[in-house]
């Protein structure tokens, strides 16, 4: 579903996102309505993205760092998808919301609120989402 202008849009890590049982935050959109955006490095080639491996919550993602305050760059990451499944070609950034930390496989480094910025190259995967 398209968001409308001017419509709520509530982050994981939220009371709100947490009511909606299974039913995501409201701003997800199919991959049939989004186009892959994003700027990779070397031609296209080298891009950034995040796999939501957490089995309980969704996790927000942006498809563009200079901009990760609007909303219009944000997409949400069911548990067992990653940026590709919601048409983002190169993710950015990813949210973990008040009072939430989220572990990284790599390392198991946990981070705590706030938004986190993807690097070209890098394949983040986040294994468990606590809040």
């Amino acid at each position: 579903m398209a968001l409308a202008v001017g419509a709520a849009v509530v982050l994981p890590g939220t009371a709100a996102a947490q009511a909606a049982a299974g039913g995501g935050t409201g701003a997800e959109q199919t991959t049939a309505q989004l186009r892959p955006m994003g700027n990779c490095s070397i031609g296209g080639h080298i891009c950034g993205n995040v796999y939501n491996r957490d089995n309980r919550y969704t996790l927000m993602i942006t498809n563009d760092w200079g901009k990760h305050g609007n909303s219009s760059t944000w997409r949400t990451l069911k548990p067992g998808q990653n940026g590709h499944h919601v048409g983002v070609k190169d993710v950015d950034g990813y949210w973990v919301g008040p009072g939430c930390k989220a572990k990284r496989s790599l390392g198991m480094r946990t981070v705590g609120p706030g938004w986190h910025k993807v690097r070209d190259g890098q394949k983040i995967q986040i294994v468990d989402i606590r809040c």
